[in-house]
């Protein structure tokens, strides 16, 4: 058993291999007449702490920080990395976790592919029959206990081999949480070298941090690519088996798809799925993965799709219990439907003759539809989302019969966080604040275009930007240098009518908001700082959440639950924005756009294009405040002078409030 420190130290290994990875990624309706504003509720309503029986408010009252609750940094001197007998490493993901070198997972295969020769293990708990050769199999049905199945390492990454009509399952039970290694056992088909074609096939994988395909490796010295057709993939992990990725991010089981591979992928009629974690899983370097036509699910908990490089989704379903889509780094998700896909050479080079149907474009999840994070040290990547004729929703009747939308008070997020080796409740307190949001931007710069898509949010916000949820240990590579100019988060609507409010609490970064041709925005956009981001955290916050929710005790383990979770959350103490500039929102509103005003909008400037229209919902009265008190990330927005009306022009620190005539 790894000791606690070598623990820390493979979780940092973890973050320091996707240094490589990230850096290396290439990249509704119309505004109900209310002047109330949907995002409001930014997860935590307002009202008074509330007692127990004999009238006293719960939780610590002293309600201070307590220091860092993880006790330990990262650096310390325990544990190794793995590779391969080549000396490749094969790497780790978000998760901290080692993997299974490729030589390992032939150890425990039954059809072993290499060199232009088909062997069979001896020993091995399971079962073979069909068609098998060196270049594929066909009607072959491979049954493995507590093993693999397939290991594929063909002569070239060129080479293809092809599974056709053939049944290929696994099994990991908890072996791999045994070992501390993801796809040690239970791994469908592992491939090293060549171009894997599964064709009219099922495959699956059954445990815990197993992958019913896994395609090695960003680090290997040749390249494998994927090539899925009329097929189906599955994962599947008992809730009592989960697995918990670093800082909480999601409820981790077993991985559908481990997509390590530096050359593209192409799914094409066909479905992916997990009951949790992650269906399609890429982590990739300079790769892109091509979905036609396809569906990509985790049904219980986690993402549809993981993407550290590109994916154009065309025609195709991404959806997940808790996240339709998780980006990190310079990563690219592009949507279309199926005249983009045809129109796309590359995403039709595999399948010439295949005519792409008409479907709808559908990322969907409870949590976010989309969240983006970085798991490296550096400030200068940027997650671009191109949704076009699409629709995003975290609208639980959005998701299909299938997919169960995870809670953020789910019992999975009211225990100890152990990736922090102590604390309760950040988890859950820092989800509830983000719950719903349809864009979730942890300290990360992105650049996203809404283009005739339908948006649809459970909590009435559109975009929303956060700090990052990270041990205090390890989170100094996402707190901003003094002077340091970071490349800031950009939305443009575009061709199409978008209800909701851009939530910016990332003070940490400027915003610009883009109100384009032919586009209606009908919100608020409300400019964080730093002050507004601890308040979301004090006691006072914090015991309102709970009430709201329906506690009527504390939840958690610690007894100062209060101190925990101001430990992991709280910046009270962040002078590298003491003196700086606002890093509020710039909102531009051009010549054909439209702004229906619903609530109270704090913006770092305002720019009004000749035929911009200002407008408020009706029976509704605007009023405008400009060159008000926000000098600087600390501030709150206050004072200003107040005005009639705007004109074409560009006016800086602008509060605009919403009241009935």
């Amino acid at each position: 058993m790894k000791s606690r420190k070598a623990k820390w130290l493979s979780m940092f290994l973890a973050l320091t291999l996707l240094i490589t990875l990230c850096f290396s990624a290439a990249l509704s309706t119309v505004c109900a007449e209310t002047g109330d504003s949907p995002g409001d509720s930014s997860g935590q309503p307002a009202g008074e702490g509330f007692g127990d029986s004999s009238g006293e408010g719960f939780g610590d009252s002293a309600g201070g920080a307590t220091g860092d609750s993880s006790g330990e940094g990262f650096g310390d001197s325990g544990g190794e990395s793995t590779g391969d007998s080549s000396g490749e490493s094969m790497g780790m993901p978000a998760g901290g976790q080692e993997f299974g070198t490729f030589d390992e997972i032939v150890t425990s295969a039954g059809v072993i592919i290499e060199n232009g020769e088909v062997r069979y293990a001896e020993n091995w708990n399971g079962t073979v029959s069909g068609e098998i050769t060196a270049e594929g199999l066909t009607g072959a049905v491979i049954t493995a206990e507590e093993a693999n199945g397939v290991t594929i390492a063909m002569a070239g990454e060129t080479d293809r081999f092809v599974i056709e009509d053939s049944e290929i399952s696994a099994t990991a039970g908890q072996k791999n949480n045994d070992v501390g290694y993801e796809a040690a056992y239970g791994v469908g088909v592992a491939v090293r070298t060549g171009e894997l074609w599964i064709k009219n096939s099922r495959l699956s994988s059954e445990g815990s941090r197993s992958a019913a395909v896994y395609m090695f490796s960003t680090m290997n010295p040749y390249g494998t690519s994927l090539v899925v057709v009329d097929s189906e993939i599955t994962a599947h992990t008992d809730m009592a088996e989960l697995w918990m990725p670093p800082f909480k991010l999601l409820a981790g089981g077993s991985r559908a798809t481990l997509l390590m591979t530096r050359n593209n992928s192409w799914f094409i009629h066909s479905t992916v799925t997990s009951n949790n974690w992650g269906a399609i899983s890429q982590d990739t370097v300079d790769a892109t993965t091509y979905v036609i036509n396809s569906r990509g699910a985790a049904t219980e908990g986690g993402y549809g799709t993981y993407l550290t490089n590109a994916m154009k989704l065309y025609a195709s379903q991404l959806y997940g219990g808790q996240y339709g889509a998780f980006m990190c780094g310079n990563s690219l998700l592009q949507t279309g439907g199926a005249a983009d896909a045809l129109a796309d050479a590359d995403a039709m080079s595999k399948v010439p003759d295949y005519v792409p149907e008409e479907e709808p474009t559908i990322i969907a999840g409870a949590f976010n539809a989309v969240a983006v994070h970085n798991a490296v040290p550096g400030n200068s990547t940027v997650a671009v989302g191109n949704f076009k004729d699409a629709l995003l929703s975290t609208l639980p009747e959005d998701l299909p019969e299938d997919v169960t939308p995870m809670a953020a008070n789910d019992d999975f997020f009211m225990q100890p966080d152990v990736s922090f080796g102590a604390g309760s409740g950040a988890a859950y307190f820092f989800n509830r604040n983000l719950y719903g949001s349809l864009i979730l931007v942890r300290s990360m710069n992105g650049d996203f275009t809404f283009d005739n898509t339908d948006t649809r949010t459970s909590n009435g916000v559109l975009v929303q930007t956060v700090l990052t949820y990270d041990p205090p240990s390890a989170s100094g590579y996402l707190s901003v240098g003094e002077g340091e100019t970071l490349p800031g988060v950009s939305v443009t609507f575009l061709n199409g009518e978008y209800t909701g409010d851009i939530l910016h609490q990332d003070y940490q970064r400027c915003m610009n908001v883009t109100i384009g041709e032919n586009s209606t925005l009908c919100g608020a956009i409300v400019s964080g700082t730093l002050q507004a981001w601890n308040d979301l955290w004090s006691q006072e916050a914090l015991e309102a959440a709970l009430k709201a929710d329906g506690y009527t005790e504390i939840p958690f383990a610690e007894d100062d639950w209060v101190g925990d979770v101001r430990d992991n959350l709280i910046r009270a103490d962040d002078t590298a924005y003491a003196a700086t500039e606002n890093l509020g929102a710039d909102v531009t509103v051009t010549a054909n756009g439209t702004w229906v005003i619903t609530g109270t909008s704090t913006l770092s400037s305002l720019t009004l294009e000749e035929g911009a229209t200002l407008t408020t919902p009706d029976g509704m009265a605007l009023t405008i405040f400009i060159n008000a008190d926000a000098t600087n990330a600390n501030s709150t927005y206050t004072g200003g002078t107040e005005v009639d009306a705007l004109t074409a022009g560009t006016y800086q620190n602008v509060i605009l409030t919403v009241s009935e005539n």
